[in-house]
């Protein structure tokens, strides 16, 4: 059994599949918690009682005692860069070396003192200053180029994530960190988007989280601190309401788009008695609020040179894509084409329930795991001398 664990800034959620070989869910559990905010943790107790809960809800299904869980992040103080790495050819010939010499380069450099690494996704390698290769082994040159996504997290990032665990007496341990980004693309996105240029908008309640593939892989990301939440606190403001009522409102009557809202006036019932707000007026505050998120990873794209390299536009998923009117308004503000991404690719048996822009990132994992441990596979069984490679420098870090 493999259990996965997605901590994001409203819930934990957890899945348990059989095996990555029929990869057949057999419990699923998402609880709500206060101890993360942005998607860091920002209250050890209150995130460490979520797990807890969330861990046991899952045995309570499957009738199995967890002993160790894979852990998918993102935040605030998840950080991305892309960087080269060179080695000079020893023979002539590329040889295994070169390549391990090469991509070692390239994870080192460029990692900010306060950040820890996460990982390392190869894009490309050059020889020569001629490329875009896959595998160069065996070809012939005198310099090796290896360009690379390195993911980089705080480095008190993964600790507050044990002391949570320890806090919640579970004894149970993490087997791997992931970021979550890599997971919602083989969930959300076909490999003929990857390769032909596409954004990813992972809009969840604390975080914006931007990812970028363009010939099959991904060449950036970033986090935004600006998300669903933040939405509700503009609504929780202008009706002087709290914020739970306020997002209650939100997920119930709210648009992000005012221009095919009527004028319907809505008498909401909330903790300090009855609220009246037109519901085209609510369309607008949440509107926006909204453009200013869409704006912001617009912008850097447009800082990045990437708007003219996403020939499949813009997929938005996570928790705020269920909000009507996203795609008209993502079109308005872009003139690129825009999509709600709803995970149906690579999903694991038994996922019919759960097929919802908000569960992109956990059911996505299972298939990013599958691929991760084959190449450990592949690299046990010495064959491929790039999952060799790789599986050496994860190892190392």
């Amino acid at each position: 059994m493999i259990c996965f664990l997605d901590l994001g800034t409203s819930k934990v959620s957890g899945l348990l599949i059989d095996d990555l070989s029929t990869s057949t869910i057999h419990a699923f559990s998402s609880i709500e918690t206060s101890g993360v905010k942005k998607g860091s943790i920002i209250n050890i107790s209150a995130t460490a009682s979520s797990i807890s809960e969330c861990l046991r809800d899952i045995e309570q299904q499957s009738g199995l005692k967890i002993k160790e869980i894979l852990v998918s992040i993102s935040g605030e103080e998840v950080s991305s860069t892309n960087s080269v790495g060179q080695a000079a050819i020893s023979e002539n010939e590329i040889s295994a070396r070169d390549i391990e010499n090469a991509l070692n380069m390239s994870s080192t450099l460029k990692i900010p003192n306060d950040k820890t690494l996460l990982y390392v996704v190869p894009i490309s390698f050059f020889i020569d200053g001629q490329g875009n290769i896959d595998d160069p082994l065996g070809m012939n040159g005198i310099k090796l180029e290896a360009r690379s996504h390195l993911i980089h997290c705080s480095k008190n990032t993964k600790d507050n994530i044990k002391k949570c665990l320890k806090v919640s007496s579970s004894g149970i341990g993490i087997r791997k960190y992931f970021y979550s980004q890599l997971g919602v693309a083989h969930s959300v996105l076909t490999d003929y988007q990857k390769k032909l240029g596409v954004c990813i908008l992972d809009i969840g309640a604390g975080t914006t989280d931007i990812s970028v593939y363009q010939n099959g892989s991904i060449t950036f990301s970033k986090v935004l601190p600006y998300a669903g939440d933040y939405i509700t606190e503009i609504i929780a403001s202008a009706l002087d309401i709290q914020s739970s009522d306020a997002e209650a409102i939100k997920k119930k009557y709210g648009s992000a788009f005012s221009d095919n809202i009527n004028d319907e006036m809505l008498k909401i019932s909330v903790e300090n008695g009855k609220k009246s707000i037109s519901r085209k007026a609510l369309a607008g505050l949440i509107e926006n609020s909204m453009s200013k998120i869409l704006r912001h990873c617009l912008n850097s794209l447009e800082e990045n040179n990437l708007l003219n390299n996403i020939s499949d536009g813009i997929v938005i998923t996570g928790g705020s894509a269920n909000m009507e009117g996203m795609v008209k308004l993502g079109e308005k503000l872009s003139n690129l084409n825009f999509k709600i991404g709803i995970p149906k690719y690579n999903l694991p048996r038994k996922s019919d329930n759960l097929i919802k822009p908000e569960n992109s990132v956990i059911l996505g994992m299972t298939k990013f795991y599958a691929l991760e441990q084959d190449k450990e596979f592949t690299f046990n069984q010495s064959k491929g001398i790039i999952a060799r490679v790789l599986e050496w420098i994860r190892t190392e870090l």
